[in-house]
């Protein structure tokens, strides 16, 4: 994907959230994102968009980060928390289809280290599919799980893996995206073992909404066991309860 897909996926997520919580009840309590609401995933959001537009990115994906952004909303009420994200989304997105544009440095801090701004779009666009399921699912609903930018978002996720394994220095593993038949060696050698998953497990997993026995439950090839606690994004830790998305 370039910038300009990202930002169009970017853009279609805000309208498809926007669309789903209308007419329903934003106090939800949303699992994956422990003590938050639907409203309260709003108000991340919309602190996202607003970071994008005034180039915020030290501690991206933070619990700091987050939490400054819902806190900065809290006495908000939802409509006027989707006010504000309806007014920075056009900036956001413009941003995020001339990266380059954004004021700031060109690298900063982040949860999962020291990146350049070029990731803004991939990571932008992965968090806001996640946190799309992460609504849809406090609702029971299963919609929109094989959008074009899931499997974007997954495939990302995998090749993230590839910093994990080598700091580990765990054996190479094999992951195969089940609808596509996409493969990707995590490690430089020979797989020892090939885990094969949907696009959305893959995402959802990768991006700590799993427990173990469910990432375990996936198609492996090979012995799981010295990959599956390392499958996991630096800045996510691997659910012990599930959310029954599965």
């Amino acid at each position: 994907m370039n910038d300009e897909v990202f930002a169009a996926a970017y853009r279609a997520g805000h309208e498809r959230i926007v669309a789903f919580l209308d007419g329903r009840d934003t106090d939800t309590v949303v699992p994956a994102c422990p003590a938050w609401t639907a409203a309260d995933v709003v108000r991340h959001l919309a602190g996202v968009s607003g970071d994008i537009t005034d180039g915020v990115f030290d501690g991206l994906a933070s619990d700091a980060w987050t939490e400054a952004q819902v806190a900065a909303r809290r006495d908000l009420s939802y409509p006027q928390v989707l006010a504000e994200w309806s007014e920075s989304i056009d900036m956001a997105c413009e941003l995020l289809a001339h990266v380059s544009d954004i004021d700031g440095p060109s690298e900063f801090d982040t949860a999962f280290g020291r990146v350049p701004i070029a990731i803004v779009p991939s990571v932008a666009v992965s968090d806001i599919l996640h946190h799309e399921y992460d609504i849809r699912n406090a609702f029971g609903d299963r919609g929109s799980r094989d959008l074009m930018e899931t499997h974007f978002a997954a495939a990302g996720h995998v090749r993230g893996l590839r910093g994990v394994f080598a700091a580990k220095r765990l054996p190479a593993m094999r992951v195969v995206i089940e609808e596509t038949g996409q493969t990707f060696d995590v490690g430089r050698e020979e797989p020892v073992a090939t885990v094969t998953a949907p696009a959305f497990e893959l995402l959802r997993g990768i991006g700590g909404r799993r427990t173990r026995e469910e990432m375990l439950g996936w198609e492996w090839d090979g012995d799981p066991a010295p990959f599956v606690d390392a499958m996991l994004l630096p800045h996510f830790t691997m659910r012990t309860d599930s959310l029954g998305e599965t």
